[in-house]
């Protein structure tokens, strides 16, 4: 290993700070506004890492999405990259699939509706 590597630089603050951080992210997250509304329903877990949505009509159809979005990408980060550079990459990843997940569900359900049930 290098003598230069700081692997003090890569863990997340511990003990009191640590605490603090938790807290400031808690109250901060109770003050955030609500997240926009959304027309996906509240999913059944299957087995199989599935979510299945279903109508919110009961009409007995519903759409089945895998909640494992598979392995990441590549990370695009700089030579010199930090932990916050790392986080920010993955972060920003994670962000990325999760809108691709909404959109999908979000896309079947409203095919659904144009289908199944015209004009509502």
């Amino acid at each position: 290993m290098a003598d230069d590597f700081d692997l003090n630089a890569l863990t997340r603050p511990l003990g009191a700070d640590f605490l603090r951080e938790v807290e400031d992210a808690r109250r901060a997250a109770e003050q955030a506004p609500p997240p926009p509304p959304s027309t996906i329903p509240m999913p059944d877990f299957r087995p199989g890492c599935i979510a299945r949505f279903r109508c919110p009509l009961e009409c007995g159809w519903h759409h089945d999405e895998s909640t494992d979005p598979g392995p990441m990408g590549p990370l695009l980060l700089p030579a010199n990259f930090t932990a916050d550079d790392l986080s920010a990459a993955m972060s920003s990843q994670a962000e990325v699939r999760g809108n691709n997940f909404r959109l999908r569900v979000e896309l079947a359900i409203s095919e659904h509706f144009d289908a199944a049930h015209p004009g509502r």
